[in-house]
């Protein structure tokens, strides 16, 4: 199972309110927000460890007239990184966790401004092949630890709409995939069809998809003309290039 993709319909995900704080991180303004992020988390962020990779890579990877693809988006950090970008001619993020997205919005409306066909948040899961119209989602105390698959202390269960992620990719026609999806990236490209896409900046799991898995996971790349980009890959976070991008 993968995350991914359908429109966001507005409904009620509320979570208790707390003392919420407001930091510049990599000159994207972010919510620290204990309703949706442990101690832990918070203190993550504010060691100028969260996502820190992507931020580093992510400016070096995006090229001229730009139309990403984000799978993923979390709080919206990488999104609004990518928004902001001048060479992004327009992002399309999308986030499994309906509790997540009026975050990701109002970071990129904060940071960025109204989308005026900038920018686009959508909520859904994305498979390929026969899958079901929804899914269940659980819902975790911290939003990195939600899962598509039953978790211990899930704080609610929310049902979550599916579509073809081939189908996405036609309609979309991205240039670049940006995806973090905590282990579903090897079902997520396994049939995908990435004909038009360039890059594709993902971080993989390797604890959760296992050795196998992550062999798997390259072979697909190669199979399609993508390598292993050495220039902007770092530790779990990889770029797999094609091989006949316009080179930077």
């Amino acid at each position: 199972m993968l995350f991914a993709i359908v429109p966001f319909i507005g409904g009620e995900h509320r979570l208790p309110e707390g003392k919420v704080e407001k930091i510049s991180y990599h000159g994207i303004e972010l919510e620290i927000d204990p309703a949706f992020m442990s101690a832990k988390m918070m203190e993550t962020i504010k060691a100028n460890r969260y996502e820190a990779q992507e931020a580093r890579q992510i400016g070096r990877i995006i090229q001229n007239d730009e139309v990403v693809l984000e799978i993923g988006a979390g709080i919206g950090f990488v999104s609004a990184l990518i928004a902001k970008n001048p060479l992004t001619k327009c992002l399309v993020s999308y986030e499994a966790n309906p509790v997540l997205i009026p975050k990701v919005t109002d970071t990129l409306t904060r940071n960025i401004g109204p989308a005026e066909g900038k920018w686009e948040v959508r909520n859904a899961v994305l498979m390929n092949g026969a899958a079901p119209e929804e899914v269940n989602f659980y819902v975790h105390e911290d939003f990195w630890a939600s899962s598509l698959n039953p978790i211990a202390g899930a704080r609610s269960v929310e049902r979550v709409k599916v579509q073809n992620f081939n189908a996405v990719l036609a309609s979309i026609r991205p240039t670049l995939i940006v995806c973090d999806i905590e282990g579903g990236e090897i079902e997520l490209f396994r049939n995908a069809d990435l004909s038009g896409v360039k890059k594709v900046f993902l971080e993989v799991h390797q604890r959760r998809i296992g050795r196998r898995g992550m062999k798997d996971l390259f072979d697909y790349f190669h199979a399609r003309d993508f390598h292993y980009d050495q220039s902007h890959s770092e530790a779990s976070v990889v770029l797999f290039s094609h091989v006949d991008r316009d080179k930077r």
